[in-house]
């Protein structure tokens, strides 16, 4: 019983990893620009200047484009 519930669990695992793999993204993550000119304008205006590293940058999601078909 024990070696069937674990057969059927890392079936059902291989097929939803499968097809999640499969699936093309509709979208894209790209660095927001404004945000970071907003902390970069923001560095400047105070009286201690500090170097900002950005560890995880802002990010935004765009919509990839179409491609034709041909």
């Amino acid at each position: 019983m024990m070696k069937k519930t674990v057969l059927t669990v890392v079936a059902v695992t291989a097929l939803l990893l499968t097809g999640c793999a499969t699936v093309k993204p509709e979208y894209a993550f790209v660095v927001d620009q404004d945000q970071v000119s907003k902390a970069d304008n923001l560095k400047r205006q105070q009286r201690q200047v500090a170097h900002v590293v950005w560890i995880n940058p802002p990010v935004r999601k765009v919509a990839l484009a179409e491609q034709p078909k041909p």
